[in-house]
């Protein structure tokens, strides 16, 4: 198994030192110089990417900040940096990123109904290879879909469409040759392709033996089957895919995020190998989104990214700035607008605004002006400092804002619940 180093996002890495060295801020994790050096290559890679890494030095000593991505990074040398909400114990957040990770937009885990107990103990990197395994065994076991792919040739036997063009072409010196077009049922097909390059390239790297077993029994399955010669036009094609490959949805996910190595909202340089990194705001933001469109109560009508409204009307005959809040719900005849937001607020801190950004007051007082919303709400993720709603911000005598607690730790459907009687309970 390759080497792991466990940190949480926003966690600080430095280098091993010397017994009698001595460091100068107090370290999450410590590495190798030369884990550290591809490290410190990646984040001057992705430099122009916000909440990537972020490296500087003090006194003399060098350090990496991880900042607002989760997920797994994969160094050259197989050293795998697994990166974990702040929110508890590496296992306790390990479990909880992954639940969570199921309702991410467009993310591999959505077609995935649960994470079993098992996999939640695992590092992240045993937890996808895993994930894609599982989906790709029921494929191989139920038989993989064959579809029926135009062949040009020159036979000697009549079959399918004779090509007279072509013929002439190519056979004027070989009367005993026919140029036809037939139609022949194969495997030989992108989304198989696809799936076999995936487990080509799952081969080269390390896993747990119990892994290294299926991947090798998967690939005996598909040995008929030819790698990819072009993974970027295969997938391109695997998405035109007719409904005869609809029960491929969840595998061919997996693969296109593992030979991707996707980053869901950023493009990482060349020093990460096998990289799934997900943006920790984006992964807060549809996990609530989930649990309200699910769980709020009568609702007449829960619509996540409204955006029907822009913040100017009229501006040489066309509206300009497009406003999309997170959540618009429309319950009887109230509105409320919310927004999430993945950061820390300190909750006893007023003479600093609770570290409350004045962009996002901005921004939510926008919100409620253009959609009618009298009540606003910014919701921030539970901490030590912050445990009940702040208290209400008036804009003004029609608009008001409440800043509140989201605890993921809970069950989804009762702080769903909480979150409605609180703002039901205003009038």
């Amino acid at each position: 198994m390759p080497a792991l180093i466990s940190v949480a996002e926003k966690g600080l890495i430095g280098k091993v030192i010397e017994p009698d060295g001595q460091s100068v801020v107090r370290v999450d994790a410590t590495v190798t110089d030369s884990v550290f050096d591809a490290l410190r290559q990646l984040a001057f890679d992705a430099e122009g990417v916000e909440g990537l890494l972020t490296f500087f030095v003090q006194k003399g000593r060098e350090y990496i900040r991880v900042r607002n991505y989760v997920g797994l990074l994969t160094l050259p040398d197989g050293t795998q940096l697994e990166i974990l909400p702040k929110i508890g114990p590496a296992s306790t957040s390990r479990s909880l990123l992954l639940t969570m990770l199921r309702y991410l937009d467009h993310g591999p885990f959505r077609t995935r109904s649960s994470a079993s107990t098992m996999a939640t103990q695992l590092p992240l990197w045993e937890v996808f290879v895993t994930a894609f395994l599982d989906a790709l065994e029921p494929l191989v076991l139920q038989g993989v879909q064959r579809s029926y792919v135009t062949v040009e040739g020159n036979e000697r036997f009549w079959k399918g469409k004779f090509q007279a063009i072509r013929h002439q072409r190519e056979n004027a010196q070989r009367a005993e040759r026919l140029a036809v077009a037939y139609d022949r049922l194969t495997a030989d097909v992108p989304p198989n392709r696809i799936l076999k390059t995936t487990l080509f390239y799952l081969r080269q790297r390390n896993h747990s033996p119990a892994v290294q077993q299926r991947i090798r029994q998967l690939d005996w399955a598909l040995d008929d089957i030819p790698v990819s010669e072009s993974i970027p036009h295969d997938l391109k094609r695997v998405k035109l895919a007719n409904r005869m490959f609809a029960r491929y949805e969840s595998a061919l996910r997996w693969a296109e995020a593992l030979l991707g190595n996707r980053a869901y909202g950023v493009k990482v340089g060349q020093t990460a190998d096998l990289s799934l990194l997900f943006p920790m705001e984006r992964v807060f933001e549809d996990y609530v989104s989930h649990g309200i469109r699910r769980y709020w109560p009568n609702a007449d009508a829960v619509t996540v990214q409204e955006s029907t409204a822009y913040l100017v009307d009229e501006h040489i005959g066309t509206p300009k700035f497009k406003l999309r809040p997170d959540i618009l719900i429309r319950h009887n005849d109230r509105t409320f607008v919310l927004d999430m937001k993945w950061k820390e607020l300190v909750g006893r801190d007023q003479s600093r605004n609770y570290g409350i950004e004045q962009a996002d007051l901005y921004q939510l007082y926008a919100y409620g002006k253009k959609y009618g919303a009298s009540d606003l709400f910014l919701i921030y993720p539970t901490n030590e400092t912050f445990r009940a709603p702040l208290p209400v911000f008036g804009y003004d005598p029609q608009t008001r804002l409440h800043v509140v607690p989201f605890e993921i730790m809970n069950p989804l459907a009762n702080e769903v619940e909480k979150l409605a009687n609180y703002a039901l309970s205003f009038q």
